[in-house]
């Protein structure tokens, strides 16, 4: 008899999102602009007779639509109909048709799953059941979850009940992706967007629904779940749901972090503070710990470029733009603080370098190694870059005017005698280069970079430098011959080579790139591959 009380008890739980689901427009968290709206319409009894909720999950938009239901459908509302007044905005939540409503097991207010219920035939059949009156309620209502899903033959037979429904019926539709509903759905429904709750929300909602259930859970541990949740109560009450489970104590925000393969927010201070000092070795060190404690590299990539972008907000207004800082009071502080060991230059670079980070993570096996080339780059100072870049850094580079009519040597300037440059450029050089000047191409303009890499050096005339492609390479070839393009590409050049190189790009008849390294080619002949593309890096 003990095991069936403990079975029954079991199955009796209650998630924490269906136990606290908002059941009055006041309980609706996060979407006040959204409720005044209805409320206001249900006043003036001027309820439109479609309506479409739009956005995230986990927000609200089918409670609302719920408990808009019982607005139009409680018993004070026929009572109020009774005595021509608007229905309530408060509905009891005690009458049966409330109570129906809560458990879905009304037959005046119909739920459809659009993804499931998406044919033409079920729609056929919607429009056959709404000429029929409501059982008990004022209205037959349809809430029609992730409307989206429906096919385009199923929203063509809706279009006209949609437009002149029968005064009983009304339509609310939900969907997280209102760009897939078409226009002319949209354009009969009163349009509700609902926005991501603020994470400050969230966390009052999360220490108010804990303290309701007796869990312990300490500050930090709050904010990280109300971080993850990204903006859904649904996820962050499902999150709690979770660690109450876990956690037989205090909830700590190491529970909530080894959950979910979250980055502690003084794991991303100390890796972002090494970035700052240009210590290569403790960033990665920072890294590694980050990584052996399980972590998600997606996860802490996005940690990353947020927590870089809240150092821009705060490099840019400081306190005063706090709020679109979506942290608490003390993490805002450390934010202030450290965005004063940052130029805005590199903190806009790291977030550059990071994202780029993030593509190449998705075409590698290894998502360690992209993150770690970032932070090496970030890292290191300009000096060692040029180094490995192979462009000698002892010189400054001169500006020099060349005429392409007066064959190169030296160059007279105020009656002085100055070094012309142009006599230690040749083709050879160019070659050997030819890696560190695409990827200098690369920092400027990605899609520039990986056309110039179909072609490589050909001739060198006085400063004038031709770069060949073959035939298959010609739209390659035109996409670099753009203005735009072509002036980057001499722009690079003459920095990199330390003089003035204007490019000639041209197609070769019978044209064939260098042959590869030694190295390639072994690889190549080992495997028996061959080559898809090229990188210089």
């Amino acid at each position: 008899m003990l095991i069936l009380n403990e079975r029954v008890q079991a199955v009796s739980y209650l998630v924490l999102a269906r136990k606290y689901r908002p059941q009055k427009f006041s309980e609706l968290i996060g979407q006040e602009h959204i409720t005044r709206l209805l409320e206001s319409a249900i006043v003036t009894n001027r309820v439109a007779h479609a309506f479409l909720f739009s956005g995230p999950r986990g927000i609200g938009k089918t409670s609302c639509a719920r408990i808009l239901a019982k607005s139009l459908n409680c018993q004070q509302a026929r009572l109020a109909e009774q005595a021509r007044q608007a229905p309530t905005t408060s509905p009891c939540g005690e009458c049966a048709s409330c109570r129906e409503i809560a458990q879905s097991i009304s037959f005046d207010v119909l739920e459809i799953d659009g993804a499931s219920n998406r044919g033409i035939d079920e729609i056929r059949l919607l429009r056959e059941n709404v000429k029929f009156a409501p059982s008990h309620g004022r209205y037959k209502i349809y809430i029609v979850d992730e409307v989206h899903m429906l096919t385009l033959e199923a929203f063509n037979a809706l279009l006209k009940t949609l437009e002149e429904p029968p005064e009983h019926v009304k339509f609310i539709f939900a969907t997280t992706n209102p760009h897939k509903v078409p226009s002319t759905i949209i354009s009969r429904c009163q349009r509700f967007d609902f926005k991501r709750i603020p994470v400050k929300t969230i966390m009052g909602a999360l220490e108010e629904i804990s303290q309701k259930e007796n869990f312990q859970i300490d500050e930090e541990a709050v904010f990280a779940v109300a971080k993850a949740a990204s903006g859904s109560l649904r996820d962050a009450l499902s999150i709690l749901d979770q660690l109450s489970a876990i956690s037989e104590r205090t909830i700590k925000v190491t529970d909530v972090s080894s959950m979910l393969g979250l980055v502690e927010t003084e794991l991303t201070f100390e890796l972002v503070d090494s970035i700052a000092k240009k210590d290569c070795r403790a960033a990665l060190v920072v890294f590694d710990k980050i990584i052996e404690q399980g972590k998600d590299l997606k996860q802490l990539e996005r940690d990353l470029i947020e927590h870089f972008r809240n150092l821009m907000i705060m490099k840019i207004g400081g306190k005063s733009l706090g709020r679109l800082v979506d942290c608490p009071v003390a993490i805002k502080e450390m934010l202030l603080n450290q965005s004063g060991k940052f130029s805005l230059e590199e903190i806009l670079k790291a977030i550059e370098l990071i994202i780029e980070a993030q593509e190449v993570s998705r075409i590698m096996e290894s998502g360690r190694f992209p993150l770690e080339m970032a932070l090496a780059k970030l890292t290191y100072s300009p000096s060692s870059l040029e180094e490995v870049n192979s462009v000698p850094e002892e010189k400054e580079p001169q500006p020099m005017i060349i005429n392409p009519s007066v064959p190169p040597g030296p160059v007279h300037r105020d009656g002085e005698e100055a070094s012309n440059r142009q006599e230690d450029l040749d083709l050879e050089k160019i070659k050997r280069s030819w890696s560190a000047l695409t990827y200098a191409v690369s920092r400027e303009k990605m899609s520039v970079a990986t056309f110039l890499q179909e072609g490589s050096p050909f001739e060198l005339k006085g400063s004038r430098l031709t770069i060949a492609f073959s035939k298959e390479a010609g739209f390659q070839k035109e996409a670099l011959e753009h203005k735009e393009n072509l002036q980057l590409l001499e722009k690079v050049f003459s920095e990199k080579l330390q003089g003035k190189v204007s490019i000639e790009l041209k197609v070769i008849e019978n044209y064939k790139p260098e042959d590869e390294e030694p190295i390639v080619k072994s690889a190549l002949k080992t495997f028996k591959g061959k080559v898809v593309n090229k990188w210089h890096q």
